[in-house]
């Protein structure tokens, strides 16, 4: 019975407002990962970004080996994603339908980011305000929903770096530099490296902020070099095997399906790539091919709606009940015909995506203005801004890994560009971002509410709705 408690105790214990449960966090928390779900239950696991290539490397996998080139073309990607619907097959289970239960493996995915989402932020301020900020902001975010209904390494990164922030945030906070807390940092490291190769970019950002704490706390030190040394070690250990692998059987720690460009130059991406805007088809029609390898429209687009067509455009022939990809379906349009067999809401839908991208500019601009405040907050050391020492050091580190990893991946679509398409701008690569920035965001309607709960609630008040009118890029029409 005491176990039990205990348990309970601890799974409530985020949702814990003043000694009393915060109903509104625990509906956010429901409503978020419910949706979660449904996209499970509803979405085709085989329509996704490189399904094909997945199913591959699945299939590859479950005769229990490590994936070539011949096998499948995403097999310079980390097999962690993968396993369980291998292993399941290994057991006997069809391609398909293990591909459908790891969807529904996301779903505990979703729900222990969010879980730990509440935990790191309650660490960061006691105000219910803050956890419910992330939440909800988090919870209006289409990419989510639709990253985390693919079979893919991207929720394993995301869930993962959120469990990496609540152990940096409970050393750096609480000093609790233990060997068992970086044991388990290490481990999620790791494990997140052996998930997706973007895991990687928030590794100096982790040593970055270790390190200002070995200068900052001198009784800490021996602690903190213990900390650093173990938690490193045990994520080469957990992951360096397989970019070993990488090296011999590629050539190359970070190879890729195409080959790089000869030098890193921004000349390697037209103009049009970093300043094309097309303002008129944002707010029309954000579907491809509207934008032809414009990052911020493409990656605007990507974040609210559906650009590529592989969650709210969808495609259906009728001839054998079989869904189309965005890609096989722009193919076919482009030929200039529509087939009679041809049942599609891409016509319908560009419209009303079009609108979620007008009314979604309040978050996005509630998003830019709290990464803002919070920089104004970290590099101030008095007056109403200032943070306490430990809080500025977290919070620097969310704002060092989002530049991290936003300049690495600005340096992969450089190295690796795609003139006539564009393919690799996809905001689901960088889904582990987000809920730094929602922490972000809960940071500032926490300020927000400490000086007016009028604004508070206005604010969270015309989020709702921005959800409510987005609610169908939330679900997949597939």
């Amino acid at each position: 019975m005491k176990h039990a408690t205990r348990l309970y105790t601890a799974l409530v214990e985020p949702f814990r407002a003043e000694a009393r449960l915060d109903l509104r966090l625990l509906a956010a928390f429901v409503l978020i990962n419910g949706l979660v779900f449904a996209n499970a239950y509803l979405h085709d696991p085989a329509i996704g970004y490189d399904s094909p290539s997945y199913f591959g490397y699945i299939r590859a996998l479950s005769n229990l080996r490590l994936v070539t080139p011949q096998d499948s073309r995403e097999s310079f990607s980390p097999p962690l994603p993968f396993a369980f619907p291998a292993l399941l097959m290994v057991t006997g289970v069809g391609l398909v339908r293990a591909a459908k239960l790891a969807q529904f493996l996301n779903v505990l995915l979703s729900m222990g980011l969010t879980w730990y989402l509440l935990k790191a932020a309650a660490l960061l301020g006691s105000r219910a305000s803050l956890r419910l900020g992330a939440l909800v902001f988090l919870g209006i975010l289409p990419v989510y929903y639709k990253s985390f209904a693919f079979v893919r390494g991207e929720p394993f990164v995301a869930c993962f770096t959120v469990v990496i922030l609540y152990y940096l945030t409970l050393m750096v906070v609480r000093k609790q530099f233990t060997l068992t807390n970086a044991a388990i940092l290490g481990l999620f490291m790791g494990l997140s490296a052996l998930s997706r190769q973007w895991a990687i970019l928030l590794f100096p950002s982790i040593l970055v902020l270790l390190g200002y704490h070995w200068i900052r706390l001198r009784p800490w030190r021996a602690s903190i070099v213990k900390v650093t040394g173990l938690c490193f070690l045990l994520a080469a250990v957990v992951a360096g095997w397989f970019y070993v692998y990488l090296r011999v059987s590629h050539g190359s720690f970070t190879p890729f399906n195409r080959g790089p460009a000869d030098k890193f130059s921004f000349a390697n991406q037209p103009t049009e790539f970093y300043f094309g805007l097309s303002p008129k088809l944002l707010f029309e029609a954000p579907v491809r091919p509207s934008f032809t390898n414009e990052f911020i429209p493409t990656l605007y687009s990507e974040v609210w709606g559906d650009y590529w067509g592989y969650f709210s455009v969808s495609a259906t022939d009728t001839r054998t009940s079989t869904h189309l990809n965005g890609r096989d379906l722009t193919d076919l349009l482009a030929t200039g015909s529509r087939p009679t067999w041809l049942e599609t809401n891409y016509y319908t839908i560009r419209g009303y995506l079009g609108r979620v991208n007008l009314v979604s500019l309040l978050p996005s601009a509630l998003a830019l203005i709290s990464i803002g405040f919070v920089t104004a907050a970290t590099l101030s050391k008095r007056g109403s801004l200032a943070l306490i020492s430990d809080q500025r050091a977290v919070y620097g580190f969310l704002l060092l890994a989002i530049c991290t990893t936003m300049a690495g991946y600005i340096w992969f679509l450089i190295m690796f560009p795609r003139l006539d398409k564009g393919d690799t701008i996809k905001a689901t690569y960088l889904l582990h971002l987000f809920p730094f920035v929602a922490i972000m965001v809960g940071f500032a309607l926490k300020n927000v509410e400490e000086r007016s709960q009028l604004l508070y609630r206005l604010i969270i008040g015309m989020l709702c709705v921005v959800c409510v009118h987005n609610a169908a890029a939330m679900v997949s029409h597939y």
